[in-house]
């Protein structure tokens, strides 16, 4: 299996790929699928549709092409935000990496290392690329929706002038941005600190925060909160934009798109076809990141559908697995170009790194697997939580061996693996 870069897509990405398409964004780039993605997929049930389908074929069909080998689901920005108040949570350390919970710390002889399940957003998706809809999981959605909604535009508006202004008119978008981070950094910050934790609905962490952030002879608030700083930025900028002219048709379901941005600091690469995030995106990434435009994400997609359908029908047979753990080395493929900007070292084999295709290499992974099996004899617990400090981490996947018109494995390791897979049955 390959790695890549973290990305993260909105629905309407994933919306214009097929499943074989599909198959190569999961191969090729970690996912990091967002609160706001579930939100705009169950809302979907909810539409009046002109379609042949029904909103639950349809919304099943999106889930059969959502990653699920790498992918990750991302915690909610509320508990990001609650995290970082309480300083449980330092966003410095996340280094464009998927935030996700759920972890059990499990330590076998002297190697100590996190155990993670599929969460239950990953497990609705299983269940919903096969026609299962919770009521439930429609429920969830619809509070997700509603909490994002609770600062409307006007709202969100009103509270930013009536806290941080008055202000003058930005001449474009690039200005409003400019504009932001001088309010940002000029303005009293115990007035922001404040201000922005209640724009969050977080008020039973006001007090506690100022008095922490006081105690710490008040260090500059990008430093000392930035992810509250991050999120109060994207609502400032289109507090100012809105009531121009500089964002044309603004909807009620920009709220959520304006969420998405929100996840930002959580992956290398953010794609999406819509108009608004083309606009806006780019101007709230860092030098290090990309915004990739959803066509032209297709449009490369596509290139390696037609580059790996033309290997021999023998090789194929191996498993994508097998023949696809590592992009095309031509750098007219964006995917190579992407690779080279954040993983440059796969170009370099490192000699001493094992062979993953050797077949006595995979067994001896399997075997290695299973002894950090959390249920297993003789695991016990440890008290490390940064994963940095671990000695492994282990993420659990239930992954088809065929999608689309791509074998993923090879069948001796589909075999091997549904073996292995009965033993642990029989223990």
């Amino acid at each position: 299996m390959a790695q890549g870069p973290v990305l993260i897509f909105d629905k309407s990405t994933l919306e214009s790929l097929n499943l074989d398409e599909a198959v190569l964004l999961d191969n090729f780039y970690v996912s990091n699928i967002t609160p706001l993605f579930f939100v705009e997929c169950l809302a979907d049930l909810e539409k009046a549709i002109k379609s042949k389908s029904t909103p639950e074929q349809l919304v099943g069909s999106l889930a059969r092409r959502t990653p699920e080998s790498q992918v990750y689901s991302n915690v909610h920005h509320t508990t990001i935000l609650k995290g970082e108040l309480s300083r449980h949570l330092d966003l410095d350390r996340q280094v464009e990496r998927p935030l996700i919970s759920g972890g059990k710390p499990i330590q076998l002889g002297d190697q100590r290392g996190m155990f993670y399940k599929r969460g239950p957003e990953e497990e609705a998706l299983h269940r919903w690329a096969s026609g299962e809809f919770l009521i439930v999981e429609r429920q969830f959605a619809k509070e997700w929706r509603k909490t994002l909604m609770q600062i409307d535009h006007a709202t969100l508006v009103s509270e930013v002038r009536s806290n941080l202004g008055p202000w003058r008119k930005p001449k474009t978008l690039e200005d409003a941005r400019e504009l932001t981070n001088i309010m940002i950094d000029n303005l009293d910050p115990e007035t922001i600190l404040r201000f922005g934790i209640n724009h969050f609905r977080v008020p039973e962490a006001v007090d506690w925060a100022v008095n922490d952030w006081v105690s710490k002879r008040r260090p500059a608030l990008r430093e000392y909160v930035p992810y509250l700083i991050h999120m109060l930025s994207i609502n400032i900028f289109f507090a100012l934009v809105q009531p121009t002219q500089l964002f044309r048709d603004v909807k009620e379901s920009h709220q959520i798109d304006l969420a998405y941005l929100y996840y930002l600091p959580f992956c290398s690469v953010f794609s999406s076809k819509d108009r608004f995030h083309r606009q806006i995106v780019p101007l709230f990434l860092t030098d290090h990141q990309t915004f990739v435009e959803g066509h032209e994400l297709k449009a490369e997609l596509q290139k390696l559908d037609a580059h790996y359908s033309a290997f021999p029908d023998e090789i194929k047979a191996q498993g994508f697995y097998s023949y696809a753990t590592l992009p095309p080395e031509d750098t007219t493929f964006l995917t190579a170009r992407l690779w080279d900007k954040y993983l440059p070292a796969w170009r370099h084999k490192d000699p001493s790194q094992p062979d993953l295709n050797d077949p006595a290499i995979q067994a001896d992974i399997m075997e290695q697997i299973r002894k950090f099996d959390p249920d297993a004899p003789g695991v016990q617990l440890h008290d490390e939580r940064d994963v940095d400090k671990l000695d492994f981490v282990t993420i659990s996947r239930r992954v088809r061996a065929q999608r689309g018109k791509w074998r993923l494995f090879s069948k001796e390791t589909e075999a091997q693996m549904s073996a292995g897979q009965a033993d642990r049955g029989k223990e």
